[in-house]
């Protein structure tokens, strides 16, 4: 034990604090995914690469200011934004150290942190963090960002590809402070390692797995087969775009790229596998909130129409009202009785029986008299 320099206990449902003391020899340390708690010990340096993400520790921001910013935020009973949302996406351009304005009108955000075995980063202000495990197999390469000049095909922003962030096992990526509800997450890849090339050195495979909030979205992802599947003549330096609706309920997104042993390991070089991304985005879906404005508005015309039927059933009742009263007054005038009706032609019709010779009384000087039938 005096000689291990790696020790990976992650995803394994540990619970309890951590211990004391370590090996005088350990210099990563993985215990991301579990359930520990409690306060951090004092072993805990930067001579040391150590991943809490998603624990239960107490976070003393000024006593354990040795740990990488943030770190509270990535626990499982975080408060870090709970019900107050700070913004309705963000974008990351994996590996890059410059900001990339891109054809979606989005400024993509840098990316460029030195991540390594066991390690994780935030960004400042915690809009965003990453978190990386694992270590590349029988390979002197100790980076996980990937560089090229070339430029990709298949797409309007070339920029955003010439670099990714890759890892050896689990990569994650994660959005801080956002509205809850449905999002558009859109993923965008480019192979690196295998060109087309018609000799060995184009074999190789490169596959991995995608979670999107827990929920696997793609098994044995392959870049350069969702490139050819797409259509395209060339399979690699190619941009690749997946896009997903996730919901977010707690005002955090968890993107998961996992690397489950499948595909080649060292074709052509050492260590070429593992999840590799080159850009990401997360942007809030608006139709729901077009929905609801949308019936807002009905209702608001609804109302209105309603209103104004009524509005105007009012108005004719008034003036036929005001005719009768006119009507009246006009009759008063003529014979100087008060209370004098005036009946419709239907109304004495009905009261008379269709004018039956049943119900005549007599003729006078004004014509037939006929009586009035009652119900």
């Amino acid at each position: 034990m005096n000689s291990l320099t790696l020790l990976f206990l992650g995803n394994n449902s540990l619970t309890g604090g951590l211990p004391s003391s370590i090996g005088p020899s350990i210099k990563y340390l993985d215990f991301s995914y579990n359930y520990l708690s409690g306060n951090l010990p004092s072993w805990a340096s930067h001579n040391l690469q150590l991943n809490l993400v998603a624990n239960y520790f107490v976070i003393n921001k000024s006593k354990d200011s040795v740990l990488p910013a943030g770190l509270e935020c990535l626990q499982r009973n975080t408060s870090c934004f709970l019900g107050s949302p700070q913004s309705s996406s963000f974008t990351v351009d994996c590996g890059s150290s410059r900001s990339v304005f891109a054809s979606d009108n989005s400024m993509y955000q840098p990316d460029d942190a030195n991540l390594g075995v066991a390690s994780y980063y935030i960004s400042s202000p915690p809009r965003w963090g990453v978190s990386n495990v694992g270590r590349f197999m029988d390979t002197s390469n100790g980076s996980y960002i990937v560089n090229s000049s070339r430029r990709f095909q298949n797409t309007l922003d070339s920029k955003l590809f010439q670099t990714a962030r890759m890892s050896a096992s689990t990569l994650r990526y994660y959005g801080f402070g956002l509205e809850n509800g449905d999002y558009t997450v859109t993923l965008q890849f480019g192979e690196f390692d295998f060109e087309d090339l018609q000799t060995w050195k184009s074999v190789g495979r490169r596959v991995f797995d995608i979670y999107l909030q827990g929920e696997r979205k793609e098994q044995n992802f392959n870049i350069k087969k969702a490139a050819k599947e797409a259509g395209e003549a060339s399979t690699s330096y190619t941009a690749v775009k997946k896009q997903y609706t996730v919901p977010v309920t707690k005002n955090i997104l968890e993107i998961h790229l996992f690397w489950a042993g499948k595909g080649t390991c060292c074709i052509p070089n050492q260590g070429d596998y593992g999840p590799t991304i080159s850009a990401l985005s997360a942007t809030l879906n608006t139709k729901k909130k077009g929905n609801k404005i949308g019936v807002i508005i009905g209702v608001v015309i609804g109302a209105t129409v309603l209103g104004l039927a009524i509005l105007a059933t009012l108005c004719v009742w008034r003036h036929k009202r005001r005719k009768v009263s006119l009507e009246q007054q006009e009759l008063y005038n003529i014979v100087r009785i008060p209370n004098v009706f005036c009946y419709t032609y239907g109304e004495l019709r009905t009261a008379t029986e269709n004018f039956s010779s049943a119900n005549l009384l007599g003729e006078g000087g004004y014509g037939s008299v006929y009586k009035e039938m009652e119900d």
